[in-house]
């Protein structure tokens, strides 16, 4: 089958898993997992609830609790107050350098894209995702 003619279906599934091999080995660097990942940039706009980390990762497989555990062992995430979590100034500067990892996967994915074609991607897929919601009868 031609390249172009490959189902919507098969051209996400195939972006999905070498964004997934490549955020894994990005995050691997510092010992993570994306996880790990997950919930230090969900915290580093700020102090947060553990329920709202939680709420924020519903949809993405792993375990929260567990990644908070081990970021909190590593001296990387503090709880000022029940259910409250926190990055410590260490958290913050790993953070920052996954956050430039990251990055660099982000732009090879959008490498030879204009900022015009990746946000119509974006605008495109969105509108995919809310008419199969709507087909299914969750939206």
């Amino acid at each position: 089958m031609a390249e172009p003619e490959r189902p919507i279906g098969w051209w996400v599934r195939r972006l999905d898993a070498l964004l997934e091999e490549a955020l894994d080995a990005a995050v691997a660097g510092e010992g993570l997992t994306r996880r790990h990942w997950q919930v230090l940039h969900s915290l580093a706009g700020g102090e947060a609830a553990g329920t709202e980390i939680e709420d924020a990762l519903r949809d993405f497989p792993g375990d929260v609790a567990a990644a908070v555990s081990d970021l909190a062992a590593r001296g990387w995430v503090t709880r000022p107050a029940p259910d409250r979590l926190r990055l410590t100034d260490d958290g913050a500067a790993a953070h920052d350098r996954v956050w430039r990892a990251v990055g660099r996967v982000r732009r090879h994915a959008a490498d030879g894209l204009s900022r015009q074609e990746y946000e119509r991607a974006i605008t495109v897929l969105a509108r995919m995702v809310e008419n199969m919601e709507r087909a299914l009868g969750r939206g």
